[in-house]
């Protein structure tokens, strides 16, 4: 049963090994040119120090590096991205599907080997191959980001948290399972396949936005009203979750305007140039007491806040949504077996 499942998805193998080779061509190359070009611009920026800026520019660097080489950085996660979704269209949507539609699945449940074991032996090289498939992947792409992780010092923003790490191993087993899954019910590839896509669009978004920022619970850090006590107690490599104005009810405001203040702050402002106003108003130097509005703001109960992950949470997190993932897959397993040996029995 080995040999023949090997038979029939050899080609299968050999096309993602193709693929993943392909995407190793670009990334290999591409990755040793940013890491020297950021060792070399990293060891020289302090040259340009002065007296008014001991760091040079060294703090402009993720400014300075790589302006043009967008395509590079976005071709590298949209890669990452696709490999895992084409091992659910094209290893695990088919792997059932096609036995349906061809009518070879009748053939294969009378023969000497038990429509339990035939089941198990599929799954476990889809399975077995995406998990080899991803570590290769993440291990490449992980290497490969050295460069925008120093350079940036954030890995939780989407599209660097996904291709990084564990994410990639779990997204090849989660997908294929997926497609496999979708097959057994459906039993139409088609079908199989726009459900693999479905559920990718459905992960990826809500993940991202409603999901992750939650794993654990943020840190909120408060401060006056126009000091900047808060942008230093915040560190740089955090993954800012909200940044807003808080009055003493509680209520945020994402955009702070005028019409947000109490009225006696709104008369103190109408009694400002509008210039002035409007330097004050988006203010984010200075201590409290080096203006009246930031005062009148402060008395009323007014504050800053911002909402925050560590960024020595990030392992945490990956290993959670991992774990949620491979959960997640093994749900597949489960209703692919009882799709199969219930339903068709």
């Amino acid at each position: 049963m080995n040999w023949f499942t090997w038979r029939q998805h050899r080609k299968q193998f050999l096309i993602f090994g193709v693929m993943l080779a392909a995407f190793a061509a670009l990334l290999i190359p591409t990755g040793v040119h940013f890491w020297h070009t950021y060792q070399h611009a990293l060891s020289t920026c302090a040259s340009y120090a002065t007296p008014a800026d001991p760091r040079g520019q060294c703090d402009q660097l993720p400014d300075l590096l790589f302006g043009g080489d967008g395509a590079i950085f976005d071709s590298a996660v949209l890669g990452t991205f696709a490999l895992p979704v084409l091992l659910g269209i094209f290893l695990g949507a088919p792997l059932l599907a096609r036995e349906y539609e061809d009518g070879t699945s009748k053939l294969a449940w009378t023969q000497g080997v038990s429509r339990r074991k035939w089941l198990t032996v599929k799954l476990a090289w889809a399975l077995g191959f995406a998990l080899i498939y991803g570590t290769a992947l993440s291990a490449l792409v992980t290497w490969w980001s050295r460069t925008p992780d120093m350079l940036y010092q954030n890995r939780f923003p989407q599209g660097h948290f996904e291709t990084q790490g564990l994410m990639p191993v779990a997204y090849s087993i989660f997908f294929t399972a997926v497609g496999f899954a979708a097959s057994a019910w459906f039993r139409r590839i088609l079908v199989a396949i726009g459900v693999t896509l479905g559920v990718f669009a459905l992960c990826i978004t809500s993940f991202a936005l409603w999901i992750r920022p939650y794993y654990m619970v943020p840190v909120t850090v408060t401060a006056p009203v126009g000091s900047s006590t808060l942008d230093q107690r915040v560190p740089g490599s955090a993954w800012i979750l909200n940044r807003d104005i808080v009055n003493k009810s509680g209520k945020a405001f994402d955009s702070f305007t005028p019409a947000s203040m109490p009225p006696q702050c709104q008369q103190i402002l109408q009694n400002m140039r509008a210039d002035k106003a409007a330097s004050i108003v988006t203010q984010t130097g200075g201590q409290p007491g080096d203006d009246p509005l930031n005062d009148c703001l402060n008395t009323a109960g007014y504050h800053q806040r911002v909402v925050y992950q560590p960024d020595y949470r990030y392992w945490d997190f990956q290993r959670i949504e991992a774990g949620i993932y491979l959960g997640m897959a093994a749900a597949g397993v489960v209703a692919t077996y009882l799709l199969v040996l219930k339903r068709d029995a």
